[in-house]
């Protein structure tokens, strides 16, 4: 009972922190975010909904689409009743010609030049954190500066995870980590408003995973029910296995120094998953609660959105799964795996096999989140394969635990 009362308690006070922060950002005036925003539309208008970055193809695009709605929600805000905008998500969308806002960048640009219109959208089933705190950033920044702002956080979020980890367990154990950034092009996520909160989550609990991975199940069950609660609150279903399985990564590698039998392990991952579980379906559920309580919106919205995401149309679950695959780059990763195996060949670890399973084990995830949610990945594939990063880490770490290192150098040495 003492237990359950601990995570009652560090679920209410989030929720109630959440729930006050973004009403309070929802009273700040447009007057003060004027500016700013009426600098950041000419870039926003020249780049369009959705610009690829440095190279062409889907896997590169950012989603500035996304990004226009976000800050939509956040100057749609009244003021005068923060916390009916605060739960109800408002935004403006005004072209007859576009009854379901899919261009995004001219709906905030008539926004902002019709300030005196209501909004007349909502998208309430989700927290919207990223605009409560994009609303109090554009105070000060515009939404240029904002992206510029998320991109130093995010590298330096990078520099201290890789020091931590390569630190705690190695440079051959931490490389499968950063080469799965880099094959998901992480450098994509790393200026858009969008993909920012669940990147910079994930990282944030690698640091905190690489540095307390050693401590007891119930301090680590609570962090991952705090994560899940953080997830829903900032991400709007991009990749959210990311700040479960970057986490979860780490753990594997440090119990693996442990030499722990396969039970132990697959134990363990599946408290720390059920948590994770909990808190981001708790803290996602617990809005549509709020939004029935402090408006007119029924739970039939939140159904018929979770029935378009799990539904197909006119391709399978499997073609939703291989649409995220064919994003990666196949080539340059499956020549690494190729060299990973002929290690394997050559220097066979049998000790290794109960965690080379749990990283597979882990690996899958993805793949299962692919099959139930087939409509939203395969619609949204060129953002929803960089939960493949979860993969290619644990498929290459996979090898990795399979591949005896000592015996390995003298073998080369020869």
């Amino acid at each position: 009972m003492k237990t359950l009362l601990k995570y009652v308690k560090v679920f209410t006070i989030l929720m109630a922190s959440f729930f006050v922060f973004f009403v309070l950002s929802c009273l700040i005036p447009y007057e003060w975010v004027k500016n700013n925003i009426e600098k950041s539309l000419p870039e926003l208008l020249e780049d369009d909904n959705y610009p690829k970055a440095i190279l062409k193809g889907n896997a590169y695009r950012q989603d500035n689409f996304t990004d226009a709605l976000i800050l939509n929600v956040a100057i749609s805000a009244d003021s005068q009743k923060p916390v009916w905008s605060a739960m109800n998500n408002q935004f403006s969308s005004h072209d007859p010609d576009d009854p379901i806002g899919w261009l995004a960048v001219c709906q905030l640009a008539h926004k902002v030049n019709n300030m005196d219109s209501p909004p007349n959208k909502s998208y309430s089933r989700y927290w919207f954190g990223s605009a409560a705190v994009c609303k109090i950033l554009l105070i000060v920044m515009t939404y240029q500066q904002i992206k510029w702002f998320l991109y130093i956080v995010s590298t330096l979020l990078f520099l201290i995870f890789a020091v931590r980890i390569v630190n705690k367990v190695g440079w051959i154990k931490s490389l499968p980590i950063f080469l799965a950034l880099l094959f998901a092009n992480f450098f994509v996520t790393q200026f858009s408003i969008q993909f920012f909160p669940v990147m910079a989550i994930a990282l944030i609990g690698g640091i905190w995973m690489s540095k307390n991975g050693w401590k007891a199940q119930n301090s680590l069950t609570v962090f991952f029910f705090i994560v899940g609660i953080f997830t829903a609150y900032f991400d709007l279903l991009t990749t959210p296995l990311l700040t479960l399985g970057f986490p979860l990564i780490v753990y594997l590698i440090l119990q693996g120094e442990e030499k722990k039998s396969f039970g132990k392990l697959f134990k363990s991952m599946f408290i720390l998953c059920l948590f994770w579980l909990i808190g981001f379906s708790c803290a996602w559920s617990i809005k549509w609660l709020l939004v029935i309580i402090f408006s007119d919106s029924t739970t039939l919205y939140a159904i018929e959105a979770i029935k378009w995401r799990t539904d197909t149309g006119d391709y399978t679950r499997w073609g939703a799964i291989v649409a995220n695959v064919n994003l990666l780059p196949l080539v340059w990763f499956n020549l690494i795996l190729s060299f990973l195996l002929l290690f394997t060949f050559f220097s066979f670890n049998k000790k290794g096999i109960p965690l080379a399973i749990a990283f597979l084990i882990v690996g899958v995830f993805p793949y299962i989140w692919y099959f139930v949610l087939a409509g939203h990945s395969y619609t949204h594939g060129w953002f929803t394969y960089r939960a493949q990063i979860i993969t290619m880490s644990c498929v290459m770490l996979f090898f990795v635990s399979l591949i005896d290192w000592e015996r390995l150098k003298l073998i080369l040495k020869r």
